[in-house]
């Protein structure tokens, strides 16, 4: 049985929580989400993983859409915790929206209408039923499509993560499925490395981490711990612009997330990756990362709040 949602203030079943095929959300894709993690700790209890972040930028991205939300960051905050325990899960992906329930006439909602906010739980098993390619990848054959790319900020922010924005993102990775890999990393406008539809990317040569600056991609926050790992491991890193031919020359490479978080790279366009996958400082990324939202590793230990 799927676990209740907060939806406006209240808790109720999946089959509750409804809006209309009509709705502003549904027809202008309008909606903005944020996905943050849910892990148990050594004991048990469930630790919520960096939430403020995630819920920082969830309200950015309302606000960049220009969604007129009725909570604030607190009380989203306590939202989601009461959440949680009503679930009464310890692993789960928790996935806050916000979105304009209404039919709206115009691509602008009225002046006025408020956004309606949810959150909810997903288990592995929930995500199962409508996509199991999540529950079964252990490393990704990636491609790197040259004719559909990310689109600029001056269509929109990649800070917003909105519904409409995955659009473009979909049909690449669609046609990559179709054609035998299991992910796509796009180009910017450019022709450089940008993100893969759902996950920041990161390659290393010789011993360095590489990833692209903030300009064309979201401020992923599995993104940031990466960064901030490497940091506290003395493993060099930069933030810098990197054309696909060289990602594909990479040594190692992987795609970071709140769903994964650390998935390695096997190949890109069919070329294998020179240290394999995971390569050695892809598999160091990965323990800490995985200790990290366990509250396992005391350097941060801030980063993962119990419930």
């Amino acid at each position: 049985m799927p676990s209740p949602i907060w939806l406006d203030g209240t808790l109720v079943s999946w089959q509750e929580a409804h809006t209309s095929v009509l709705s502003h959300a549904i027809q202008r894709g309008a909606l903005v989400f944020d996905v943050g993690a849910l892990r148990p700790r050594e004991d048990g209890r469930p630790l919520l993983f960096r939430p403020r972040e995630h819920i920082a930028r969830f309200l950015r991205s309302a606000t960049i859409v220009g969604l007129d939300l009725r909570y604030d960051a607190e009380s989203l905050l306590a939202a989601t915790a009461q959440t949680v325990r009503a679930c009464g899960v310890t692993t789960a992906l928790v996935r806050w929206s916000a979105f304009v329930s209404s039919p709206e006439p115009d691509v602008v909602a009225r002046a006025g209408v408020r956004a309606s906010v949810a959150i909810a739980c997903m288990t592995m098993e929930d995500y199962a039923r409508t996509e199991p390619v999540l529950t079964n990848r252990v490393t990704l054959r990636v491609a790197v499509p040259r004719d559909i790319r990310k689109a600029g900020p001056e269509v929109i922010s990649p800070q917003a993560k909105a519904a409409g924005s995955y659009l473009g993102p979909m049909l690449a990775k669609q046609r990559a499925v179709a054609d035998g890999f299991d992910e796509v990393v796009l180009l910017d406008r450019e022709g450089r490395v940008a993100e893969a539809p759902s996950s920041s990317v990161f390659a290393v040569q010789n011993g360095a981490l590489w990833t692209p600056p903030l300009e064309r991609v979201l401020a992923g926050i599995t993104r940031d711990c990466v960064l901030a790992i490497a940091r506290e491991e003395g493993i060099p890193a930069r933030e810098s612009h990197v054309s696909p031919e060289e990602f594909a020359g990479s040594d190692e490479a992987f795609l970071a997330s709140t769903s994964l978080p650390i998935q390695p790279i096997a190949s890109v366009d069919h070329r294998p990756l020179r240290a394999g996958a995971p390569g050695p400082l892809t598999a160091r990324i990965q323990r800490v990362m995985l200790a990290c939202e366990r509250g396992a590793d005391p350097r941060f230990q801030t980063w993962a709040v119990p419930v």
